[in-house]
């Protein structure tokens, strides 16, 4: 697996927030070594994917995904469209508080190549937008930092908070919810609470440590201080909620596909779930977990068989997961002209 370390043994978050300047060839090279990494993985979804169809019985399993209905598939993936779409009223919201002044067609296609780092661990991958935000806006990178935590730090918050009422509702895993949405939230107070990164700072005596994080640290929070008030959280679940759940939909559309007859809140409740389940490995992609979930689910709480399970989760998969990451690529590569200046220019990053 490629090594989240450079060539020089700086491990990927030092080289993404100690790079002083940064022009065009400087982040293609950035971005390569995260798309190496991205590449690997989803290769790995992909050898994934081959067990669930083995485990439903190979032929059985792609003859339904042959037969199914595409037109009401497709559905799934305007499902999730829709859902970056309305996520992206929530990135406009934090542009605006950060007085970041970015045209709307440039300020979607940075959005959408953040999908493109789904991929990578904890999505760190999407702290590189902020370089080309830095480009745009010519605002120090790390006071644009903030702004990406926060939208995958409430990311999380919508998809837990689906799930933890979709659980009530049903009154299915609502423990196991409860105590998934507890584990999980603790990481972040790393990056939420300026109170727990000192703690942590007194307490870890690594030399690496404040080489990483506390060269920036205080800047970063005076920036993040802006974005971490409970009315900004309030109407960033106003964008989160509705697009978790069109995002849960996709294996609503994908079991409508394959002649089911799905309820919509025990699709929600099963796919919430199950991302949930699967960010607890912290393993990028929840590959694996998430899938293993999926099937299990589908096989026993909604009684279906084996192959029309795994069916269902390869398709629901692919339309989150692989068409988010695939999206996020092309936007990715398009966002590379706004890096087209004049030879020998460098634009100033973290300092």
């Amino acid at each position: 697996m490629t090594s989240r370390r450079d060539k020089k043994g700086k491990p990927f978050w030092y080289t993404i927030t100690h790079t002083k300047s940064m022009n065009r060839s400087e982040y293609v090279k950035l971005v390569r070594r995260v798309l190496r990494f991205v590449v690997i993985l989803f290769l790995i979804s992909f050898v994934v994917f081959i067990g669930v169809a083995i485990f439903g019985g190979i032929g059985k399993v792609f003859g339904i995904i042959i037969s199914s209905n595409l037109t009401i598939y497709s559905i799934a993936f305007v499902s999730v469209f829709l859902g970056y779409v309305i996520s992206f009223g929530k990135w406009r919201y934090y542009m605006k508080i950060l007085k970041l002044k970015v045209p709307f067609k440039k300020s979607f296609m940075v959005y959408l190549s953040l999908y493109s780092m789904e991929l990578t661990p904890g999505r760190i991958g999407r702290v590189i937008s902020a370089y080309t935000l830095n480009r745009i806006t010519k605002i120090r990178f790390i006071n644009i930092v903030p702004m990406v935590t926060i939208d995958i730090f409430t990311d999380f918050l919508g998809m837990a908070f689906v799930a933890l009422i979709a659980s009530i509702y049903f009154d299915k895993f609502v423990i196991l919810v409860i105590l998934a949405d507890i584990v999980l939230l603790l990481p972040f107070m790393f990056i939420l609470s300026d109170w727990f990164f000192k703690l942590v700072k007194r307490l870890i005596k690594s030399p690496a440590f404040y080489k990483v994080f506390s060269s920036y640290g205080s800047e970063y929070f005076t920036s993040q201080s802006k974005l971490h008030k409970p009315g900004v959280y309030i109407v960033s679940m106003a964008f989160t909620i509705p697009s978790a759940i069109l995002y849960a939909m996709s294996l609503y559309f994908s079991l409508m596909a394959v002649g089911a007859v799905p309820s919509v809140g025990a699709s929600v409740l099963t796919f919430s779930f199950s991302q949930i389940i699967g960010m607890l490995t912290a393993i990028p992609g929840n590959i694996g977990v998430t899938d293993a979930s999926l099937v299990t689910i589908l096989s026993t709480s909604s009684h279906l068989s084996t192959a029309i399970a795994s069916a269902v989760t390869i398709m629901a998969r692919i339309a989150t997961l692989w068409f988010g990451v695939i999206i996020g690529g092309i936007a990715l590569f398009y966002t590379l002209r706004y890096w087209r200046i004049e030879k020998g220019i460098r634009i100033r990053a973290s300092t």
